[in-house]
């Protein structure tokens, strides 16, 4: 009965802390999210971020999963990453402290049944309030924490007077490591570890040595979480797995072999007498530690980290790497792989055209936008279809994104993206059907034929060359309107005259029947796809006509 009533309390115990997570993301998604997004000033803010953080929504694994979709989403740098993620092992500690302080100083019986009736109350009530009904699944999880750890400290009331429990008074304090590391790894939980070497350590069944070994293992065992969940994705997945696992390991090797054996010093220092708290502060104490050893490197350390899992030279982040559940980086993503789906199409446009970068006159951030689509050498035909299959990509990640709670403004934001890549998409499609006959007009020996194909030469370029600034500057909405506006008129104008100059030709039968028509096409679908780039830009920079 004694390992039924444990797993009993421990389940309990952990559903009231998956409750208590998920009411407090609710209530504090918007908050937590935009903190989290805006720490990237400097080492002690991003670690403070995940500290306070950590400690306020009693979640470490919720923070690490916005900071890993932030970082994949290129929100947040590696090094604030790393720093948040450092944070949080500290935030986690927070957690001790309450269960040492309410779970083993109060009668749980007398606070955890009404803590749990008035957080069903105010479920039942507030079912149309969301912000009510959060809080209260608060309460309930809070209560069925409490009412859990109640079961678990019944069960190993007498569990210290069993003769063949008393072998493990004297096991070696690294046989207690590695039960720590045990139990984070199948419970997946540095909380739960903790209760159970408080419940442990306050039935008497180990001391505070032995306890105070368990909490280290457990931070340790804490890690598979990170590890298994980069075991696929992209590398900035792996190098936040190999930053907190070795983080973990360099201050479990220093909190086992330098300060455990001073452990008494060491709460004497400290002024501690009871062994719970003792136990809590030694946790707290060693991951501070931590912080104070690897705070000041965090530059390096980074920059080594961000060295690691490259060797397949994929340094770019895909669209599916980064989660949908945390929109503000499922839409950063979206933004970043919309303007490189922008700029592939001005890329693949040019090359259709027959345009040099040279001959545009660009700048030196317009050039280096472009070359980046031209990292790999490919075929006509491959860049199209790598550009279809981003806008396909796009669409599939969208379709998940709006599974998800999003804002009226995150909804018009997505659609838009959206809008923007089918526009540029339809632009490439109409250069590409007549790629046949514009290769014909380059090598054409006629004079007009000639003439025609330099006409277009000419308007393109300047098309192109105003366009592709729009994208790679950042520059105010009157501006951009104006700028947009002059190279519509433009568009319209040389569509219209060239038009005109056709029909003239022909009344002067100068050009063939089946050249007229070729030519007549061409300058269309030219003027379609200028057109669908417009559009794309106008959504790109949210500019209503």
């Amino acid at each position: 009965m004694l390992i039924v009533d444990l797993l009993i309390g421990l389940s309990i115990f952990l559903f009231g802390m998956m409750q208590l997570e998920r009411s407090v993301e609710s209530l504090s998604s918007r908050w937590m999210k935009q903190w989290l997004g805006n720490t990237t000033g400097h080492r002690v803010s991003s670690v403070f971020a995940g500290t306070t953080i950590t400690a306020l929504v009693q979640s470490s694994s919720m923070v690490s999963l916005i900071v890993l979709a932030f970082a994949s989403a290129g929100i947040m740098p590696l090094f604030n990453a790393i720093g948040v993620l450092l944070g949080a092992n500290l935030g986690t500690t927070f957690t001790g402290w309450l269960v040492a302080m309410l779970g083993f100083k109060l009668d749980l019986q007398v606070v955890a049944l009404p803590t749990i009736g008035l957080g069903g109350l105010l479920q039942v009530f507030g079912e149309r309030r969301e912000r009510i009904g959060a809080a209260g699944a608060a309460l309930f999880g809070l209560g069925l924490m409490l009412f859990g750890l109640g079961v678990i400290k019944a069960a190993v009331a007498d569990v210290a007077e069993y003769d063949d429990l008393q072998a493990m008074l004297g096991m070696n304090p690294l046989s207690y490591v590695l039960i720590g590391v045990l139990l984070a790894t199948i419970i997946q939980s540095s909380s739960a570890s903790m209760l159970i070497a408080l419940t442990a350590l306050s039935s008497g069944i180990i001391g505070l040595p032995a306890a105070a070994a368990i909490v280290i293992g457990a931070d340790l065992g804490t890690t598979s979480t990170t590890v298994l969940g980069s075991l696929k994705g992209s590398p900035i997945k792996r190098q936040l797995a190999l930053a907190h696992v070795l983080f973990n390991v360099v201050v479990a090797v220093v909190a086992f072999f330098v300060l455990l054996p001073f452990l008494p010093l060491l709460l004497r220092a400290l002024h501690l007498t009871d062994p719970l708290y003792s136990l809590v502060a030694f946790h707290s104490l060693f991951n501070l530690l931590g912080l104070f050893v690897f705070v000041p490197f965090l530059s390096q350390y980074a920059s080594w980290i961000g060295q690691r899992f490259l060797a397949n030279g994929h340094r770019g982040q895909a669209l599916a790497d980064v989660p949908t559940d945390v929109p503000e980086a499922a839409l950063s993503a979206c933004h970043a792989h919309t303007q490189k789906l922008l700029a592939s199409s001005l890329a693949i446009n040019l090359r259709n055209l027959h345009f040099d970068l040279a001959q545009l006159h660009l700048s030196q951030s317009a050039i280096e936008l472009l070359k980046d689509t031209d990292a790999e050498p490919q075929s006509f035909q491959q860049r199209y279809e790598a550009i279809k299959h981003g806008e396909g990509e796009l669409l599939h990640y969208a379709a998940q994104l709006q599974q998800q709670p999003l804002s009226d403004m995150q909804s018009r934001e997505l659609m838009s993206l959206l809008s923007c890549v089918r526009d540029a998409v339809f632009s490439t499609k109409g250069l590409k059907d007549i790629r046949a006959n514009l290769i014909a007009l380059r090598h054409a020996v006629t004079p007009e034929l000639e003439h025609f194909s330099f006409q277009y030469q000419v308007d393109l370029q300047k098309f192109y060359q105003q366009l592709v600034e729009l994208l790679a500057t950042d520059h105010n909405e009157a501006y951009l309107r104006e700028q947009l506006e002059q190279i519509s008129l433009l568009n319209e104008q040389s569509h219209t005259r060239l038009h005109q100059e056709l029909l003239r030709h022909d009344v002067n039968h100068r050009i063939k029947a089946e050249q007229l028509s070729t030519l007549l096409n061409i300058n269309r679908e030219i003027w379609h796809s200028c057109q669908s780039l417009l559009q794309a830009w106008r959504q790109w920079h949210h500019i209503v006509e």
